[in-house]
């Protein structure tokens, strides 16, 4: 298990905090981590997430609650509300499924880490590393290079 997997969260960013859930179309070839970090425009990251639940499910299915009655109210809640508001704003893709990550907020990283260059995809950090103070970070594949 990796210990931090750090995700674009681009214009989501403000309902992803509303709602502490991130979405992306499934599946993704993403290893499997202990914590969140979710960067802003120019890799900015300022929260590391654990994560309370993942579920895979259709948003524009019209049986949405029927996929999600497993969950706590809370959950179910906060994902009726995220699903409405990113489809009323930024929208989902024409993918059937997406995995959806009820966040919990572990740690606030007031130093703003972010990588040298700015990247699109995914990556994995170390939690010392995320959590060190610096603001330029190498990732998990860069400090095993040195």
């Amino acid at each position: 298990m990796k210990e931090v997997i750090s995700l674009p969260a681009g214009r989501t960013q403000k309902i992803i905090q509303k709602y502490l859930i991130h979405a992306h179309p499934h599946p993704r070839p993403y290893k499997e981590a202990e914590f969140v970090a979710l960067r802003k425009k120019g890799g900015i990251m300022d929260t590391l997430y654990n994560v309370q639940h993942e579920v895979v499910l259709c948003p524009r299915n019209e049986n949405l609650n029927e996929q999600i009655n497993h969950l706590n109210e809370n959950f179910q809640e906060r994902l009726k509300g995220y699903i409405q508001e990113r489809s009323n704003t930024f929208g989902f893709d024409e993918r059937e499924e997406y995995k959806f990550y009820l966040l919990e907020i572990k740690r606030y990283l007031n130093h703003l880490p972010r990588t040298a260059t700015t990247s699109q995809a995914h990556t994995y950090f170390t939690f010392s590393e995320l959590t060190s103070g610096r603001q330029i970070v190498l990732r998990e594949s860069e400090m095993k290079k040195q």
